[in-house]
């Protein structure tokens, strides 16, 4: 258990850096200590029906209240627009594809890809839920190689923590391995022939470089955003170095820059923990 004093020390750190967060968070446990509601509960988003399923995870309380990956969505609502498509690698249980399709409505399109049994069984519950609208969910991860991998699923209480870069998480942790399809991106766009791709969300716990590897035939005429997740602790497990990401965003012309600072680049270099970073094409 943390002590009061840590507790301080990181409410008085968020006050002085991200005021806003620390308002959501304040907003998020009043009302979570008054509100209460069934286990399950099927909420509509701007239209969009998702199930909250109170008992899956902890951080489901945290998506009913809307204060879950807040970057991520302010990134969704700033570069989407109705019409467009949207790809989500590493959809988990498909908040996030959820909320994009809110978004770019019944004219536009999400195809949201997860490998993970457990929580692709949540996601494919979106379709189901909103006839009329275009969603194609994956059970498939999106990697450098066409074939299938094996991908790391953990008995903490963390649906978000899964990976396929090999050690990067620590045996003691591993509640099992699952052998998963790999598909590259490049070649699923052309295979749907997706049209307005606008934006794609990466968060694949430390194995976005092989997944942008898989989109170079795509990148090479085509120049969407990309909002990743970058895990440098993962980069020596595959045998590569955060030099290698920022030679793949030069070869394709693209800046990195931190989410909440998108005018401010930055080498990838520079990173030293896993953080959500914005990829604008020059």
């Amino acid at each position: 258990m943390s002590s009061p004093t840590y507790i301080l020390s990181r409410a008085f750190d968020a006050l002085i850096h991200d005021p806003a967060k620390l308002g959501r968070e304040i907003v998020f446990r009043i009302r979570r200590q008054l509100q209460s509601h069934p286990s399950v509960v099927t909420h509509s988003m701007n239209g969009v029906n998702f199930e909250f399923d109170f008992a899956f995870d902890y951080s489901i309380e945290r998506m009913y209240f809307n204060v879950y990956e807040r970057e991520i969505i302010s990134v969704l609502q700033r570069y989407l627009k109705a019409g467009d498509s949207f790809i989500d690698v590493g959809a988990n249980i498909g908040y996030l594809s959820a909320v994009a399709l809110g978004i770019v409505g019944k004219s536009g399109a999400v195809h949201s890809f997860e490998p993970v049994p457990r929580y692709f069984d949540k996601l494919k519950k979106i379709p189901i839920a909103n006839p009329g609208y275009h969603i194609h969910v994956n059970q498939a991860a999106a990697g450098g190689v066409e074939g299938s991998a094996s991908i790391a699923v953990t008995n903490l209480p963390n649906i978000g923590w899964n990976t396929m870069v090999p050690g990067f998480m620590p045996e003691d942790t591993v509640a099992q391995k699952v052998a998963v399809p790999v598909r590259r991106l490049d070649n699923y766009i052309r295979e749907h022939n997706i049209k307005n791709l606008t934006l794609i969300k990466i968060d694949t716990e430390g194995y976005e470089l092989p997944t942008l590897e898989g989109l170079s035939g795509y990148l090479q005429n085509q120049r969407p955003i990309l909002v990743v997740e970058v895990a440098p602790g993962a980069y020596k497990h595959l045998g590569r170095t955060l030099a290698d990401l920022d030679s793949l965003l030069a070869t394709y012309r693209y800046r990195l820059s931190h989410v909440k600072t998108p005018d401010q680049y930055i080498a990838a270099t520079t990173l030293t923990s896993t953080t959500n970073v914005l990829l604008t094409p020059i």
